[in-house]
């Protein structure tokens, strides 16, 4: 378990750098080279392979794991040198990293935490847009889009670094309204992150494969204990459940 929860850390530490390097402005920062770029890619793509020839290894049913896991493969093709795609490519190299952690993909999955990240980005959005018509031209400190949404990320979080701040009547309304309403948000954030957390050390989390599984299992149980009551395409639905799950059982092909 020690292991387990090390590698999760690992991977999320890898998310949020790997995320940096790739939004961030070349322009901005001198030391984000495309051979820095570069460098950055193989080591991650020699990760991602690692990491898909294990599974591979362990898969009972190799061609099936290949089939399913089609965007592990074009997420690692190094089309880098290709300037155009150079970003696309990275893009997908994040969801990848993100696939690589049972713990981050299964939060995602998450319909409790995917309601909260869309009412979060939602209310980023809106406030960003809101400070943004307001501010811009009148707040010095306030010239693009970028300085709204991170205005509206340091209020929300409450931080007030004060490197920005409205000046406006409307504005100072707005700064209002989002510390209200941006507290809860975060908070139901936070829950949400230390609740599967905890869930996960504790052995409960569950991968999307293994809770669809449990599923099958659960409602051919069901229908089990209401055999005599089925009907006949009842009884067919409830037989190709449990066919489905000796073949998984069992490593075979659907």
């Amino acid at each position: 378990m020690f292991f387990r929860v090390m590698y999760e850390i690992f991977v999320i530490l890898l998310v949020i750098t790997y995320a940096i390097v790739v939004f961030a402005d070349p322009a901005s920062h001198p030391r984000l080279t495309e051979e820095f770029m570069n460098q950055a890619d193989v080591i991650l793509i020699s990760f991602l392979a690692a990491e898909y020839v294990i599974r591979l290894w362990l898969a009972k049913d190799k061609k099936k794991f290949v089939i399913s896991n089609w965007f592990d493969l074009v997420a690692m093709i190094p089309l880098d040198h290709y300037f155009y795609l150079a970003r696309f490519m990275r893009i997908l190299r994040l969801v990848r990293i993100l696939r690589a952690s049972p713990f981050l993909w299964s939060m995602l999955k998450s319909k409790p935490m995917q309601r909260v990240i869309g009412v979060v980005t939602l209310i980023m959005l809106w406030s960003s847009g809101a400070i943004y018509l307001l501010e811009a031209g009148i707040n010095e400190n306030i010239v693009h889009f970028g300085d709204a949404l991170w205005w509206s990320i340091v209020t929300t979080t409450t931080v007030g670094y004060g490197d920005i701040s409205p000046v406006t009547t409307g504005g100072r309304i707005m700064a209002t309204i989002l510390m209200v309403t941006g507290i809860g948000t975060l908070g139901a954030l936070t829950a949400n992150f230390a609740h599967h957390w905890t869930e996960f050390q504790e052995g409960k989390g569950q991968t999307p494969e293994e809770h669809a599984h449990a599923e099958k299992k659960m409602r051919a149980l069901h229908q089990l204990q209401q055999v005599e009551q089925l009907t006949q395409k009842e009884y067919e639905s409830m037989m190709k459940t449990i066919e489905e799950l000796y073949r998984e059982r069992n490593g075979e092909e659907r």
